[in-house]
């Protein structure tokens, strides 16, 4: 087992990850799997983009476990397998895994990407729908096979040129061989509605290369080539230039040392303008940047001291962005992210260009994008027509689905949608289903209406709200009493975070909510709130029971009153279904789930409305945030 295992660490090493699944699988057939093998074999199977396989191995990493900590055993684990069920279409098991994350880690990264990856959960959830008007078509048996195709150029809509991988191939002993695999420029002529067969591109200062040759671009002026070269196993890449001159290309020129940072990937080069003069856009993982990969600018002209451009971070992120396009006719930059709000994988962005300010960055939408990777954006008619290269599922995938890239078209009867992305989302929001919820609403002691037995109240939340908010010194007051004037008491300590924090935010939560909800009660959605009343412990079960119902019809009150009744209208008037417009479900539990105390004496059952227990248990909590059909 362990050679097997050794052999695959070294193909894994090398970039060879298909050869490292099969060394891995092998080593799983003589005793039963330690759960780092397991978990080497669901990196290797994502590495090849085989998603569903990937997803199978990260969770018996997780349900196989019994011994280690995983969290720090295998610190990318749960933002892996998250991250892969989002691309199979499971985002409800992302959702899971990552808020398990968020309770047992303490990275700062970690926590960072967990919690953005939720609100991209949330950014899917809103705009899971298919954009009528875009029609996308794959190009079909003359240009797409069971192998990856990439498109790098169009010259006019009639002329494509793509990657695509050359090999030769053999038999032995009944086993297909494929052997000297290079990466080579092709082409393909689109005319009356059909593209023809694909054909090496017979230029010499090409085919003379014995190694990978990606991502070619044509300067419009003067037909100048470049193009990408990289190392045998593709940790280095570098960007060259061939001039144009009397009908025939010169010798390939490797860019300088600005564009082509040493021991980094230097790819996707793509002409275009920045800031009114030619430009040559690219890609890049070296030092300095926001995240993985970024994209950069290199103007071509009155650029004396060779200064290369990051485009900044409303284009560049954390995560990866690659394969740049700029269209001339509408003056944007498209490009593939991994970390701007998507549907899973690399999705297809655009940001328009003023100067040289980046704006708005703007997500394709469906059926463009899609749940696995959607790369290298080419435009030729401004917001009408394009292509892109995709690994989504085809009529040409193999036992892998996701294996590999085809090359599709798009074209758009309007123009393409404007859906915004990170900043604007979280600006006219804070508030999330997914990342919000559940929403704990806090109340003071036997509030509303105390020594009531009725279960119904006319109290609204937000005068409870503030009278609680008010006794801040009182409960300070009280809680030093029991713990001997020590300001440095935990409990104590506690009171100073609930109130002016817990509190405080839960009830600004609770707005946002509001206004999420009126939001799209407004665009003819219905809304179903899940709400569950508690109580602290102290005195009897029955009492408990009537108080939590007490509660949320304080909760309810405050809803019918927010925005000088704003949701009342839909609180009381029904859809179609039969059921409210905005349907709230309510559940009273009393102290059935309280962990708090409920002491005989007086003097002890003071003590306890005081202590951090009750005063979290009493609560009205809005568990789930539906949208009906």
């Amino acid at each position: 087992m362990l050679l097997y295992e050794k052999t695959g660490d070294k193909e894994f090493s090398m970039k060879e990850y298909s050869t490292s699944v099969e060394s891995y699988e092998k080593a799983m057939i003589f005793f039963r799997p330690p759960i780092r093998l397991y978990y080497k074999l669901a990196y290797a199977y994502q590495m090849i983009n085989n998603y569903e396989e990937a997803e199978k191995y990260y969770k018996k990493v997780i349900d196989d476990n019994d011994t280690i900590n995983l969290y720090e055993t295998f610190p990318l684990l749960h933002l892996n397998y998250a991250n892969i069920a989002i691309e199979n279409g499971n985002i409800f098991i992302g959702e899971r895994v990552l808020k398990n994350l968020l309770k047992n880690t303490k990275d700062k990264l970690t926590i960072q990407r967990a919690k953005h990856i939720l609100e991209n959960i949330d950014w899917i959830n809103e705009n899971n729908k298919l954009i009528f008007g875009i029609r996308v078509k794959n190009l079909g048996d003359n240009v797409n096979n069971e192998y990856s195709q990439a498109l790098n150029f169009a010259l006019n809509d009639s002329i494509l040129f793509l990657t695509h991988t050359s090999y030769n191939k053999t038999q032995e002993q009944g086993k297909t061989i494929y052997t000297d695999a290079l990466q080579q420029i092709y082409t393909t002529i689109f005319s009356q509605n059909e593209y023809s067969p694909i054909k090496l591109y017979d230029e010499k200062i090409l085919l003379r290369e014995k190694q990978d040759v990606e991502n070619i671009c044509f300067d419009s002026s003067n037909c100048d080539l470049y193009f990408t070269l990289c190392n045998e196993n593709k940790s280095v890449c570098y960007i060259y230039k061939s001039e144009r001159k009397d009908g025939k290309y010169g010798k390939k020129k490797k860019l300088n040392s600005s564009i082509n940072k040493k021991n980094c990937h230097n790819t996707h080069p793509n002409m275009g303008y920045y800031n009114g003069e030619k430009a040559l856009y690219f890609s890049s993982n070296r030092e300095g940047g926001y995240g993985g990969y970024d994209i950069y600018v290199y103007p071509l002209e009155n650029n004396k001291d060779d200064i290369v451009i990051n485009l900044g971070k409303e284009i560049n992120t954390l995560g990866d962005e690659i394969t740049p396009f700029y269209s001339i006719g509408d003056t944007g930059i498209y490009f593939s992210s991994n970390y701007h709000f998507g549907f899973g994988g690399f999705d297809i962005f655009r940001s328009s260009i003023r100067g040289t300010e980046f704006l708005e960055v703007e997500n394709l939408m469906q059926p463009i994008n899609s749940t696995a990777n959607d790369i290298f954006p080419v435009i030729v008619d401004s917001q009408k027509k394009g292509y892109f290269s995709s690994n989504r599922e085809s009529p040409y995938s193999n036992k892998n689905k996701t294996c590999c890239n085809d090359i599709y078209s798009f074209e758009v009867d309007n123009s393409l949608p404007n859906i915004p992305t990170i900043q604007v989302v979280k600006t006219k929001n804070r508030f999330s289903p997914i990342f919000s919820l559940p929403l704990n609403i806090y109340f003071d002691n036997d509030e509303p209406q105390p020594q009531s037995l009725s279960k119904e109240t006319k109290a609204n939340y937000l005068d409870l709200y503030n009278e609680y908010i008010d006794k801040e010194n009182d409960y300070k007051s009280s809680a030093l009493s029991f713990y001997d004037n020590d300001t440095n008491n935990l409990g104590y300590t506690f009171l100073n975070t609930f109130f002016n924090k817990i509190l405080t935010n839960s009830f600004e939560t609770l707005n946002s909510m509001c206004e999420y909800i009126l939001l799209h009660l407004e665009k003819g959605e219905r809304i179903t709130l899940s709400v569950i009343g508690h109580s602290s412990a102290l005195y009897n079960d029955i009492y408990n029971y009537i108080l939590s119902e007490r509660r949320v019809s304080c909760l309810i009150n405050y809803l019918n009153i927010w925005k000088n009744g704003a949701l009342s209208y839909y609180i009381k008037n029904n859809a179609e279904d039969n059921l409210p417009l905005l349907y709230i479900k309510t559940l009273a539990l009393g102290k059935i789930n309280s962990k708090s105390d409920n002491p005989q004496s007086v003097s002890e059952k003071r003590k306890t409305i005081f202590q951090k227990n009750s005063i979290l248990e009493r609560r009205v909590e809005i568990k789930l945030l539906e949208k009906r059909k």
